[in-house]
């Protein structure tokens, strides 16, 4: 994966956590209306298991997360612009794009296992602003920064090397 220049960093959202449950408790899995999350990307996840789910709460957000990234070599193939053409929004990695998505810099996500009679949990994360806009790179190419001055936001995290708002 190409090296990102100016990207912010995540920070949780407990407005989007609200929003991102409510849809969970909804036990349905397919995103929720745009117009119930404006301005809002959301990335789902659901596992299924013959036996109660509940056990697999702790890991639901690790395991979504990792589910979402594995998508990252679909990506990367055929897209040095590192743009979000249509043809690569046909790939199925617009999970992993709205987690990498440049100018997002909020998450909030719920998790639900009451869903089937306890048998499938499904994990719903929204993200602030969304991403996954056709023709929009999905994050600037270059260098992590170093300096305030590397940021648009002018404040750099030297640890990270994201731009904080």
């Amino acid at each position: 994966m190409p090296r990102g220049k100016n990207m912010l960093q995540m920070t949780w959202s407990c407005q989007l956590e609200n929003s991102a449950q409510t849809w969970a408790d909804q036990c349905t899995f397919g995103h929720s209306p745009r117009n119930q999350r404006q301005g809002t990307g959301e990335n789902l996840y659901a596992y299924w298991s013959s036996v109660s789910v509940e056990k697999l709460k702790n890991t639901a957000g690790t395991n979504a997360g990792k589910s979402w990234w594995s998508e990252l070599s679909q990506l990367y193939r055929n897209n040095p612009s590192n743009n979000l053409s249509p043809e690569v929004s046909r790939q199925s990695a617009l999970h992993f794009t709205q987690m990498a998505w440049g100018k997002t810099h909020k998450i909030g996500c719920g998790i639900v296992t009451n869903c089937d009679g306890g048998h499938t949990l499904i994990v719903v994360c929204h993200y602030s602003p969304a991403g996954n806009v056709l023709t929009e790179l999905i994050y600037e190419l270059g260098q992590p920064c170093r300096t305030d001055s590397d940021c648009n936001t002018k404040k750099c995290s030297k640890e990270s090397g994201l731009c904080r708002k």
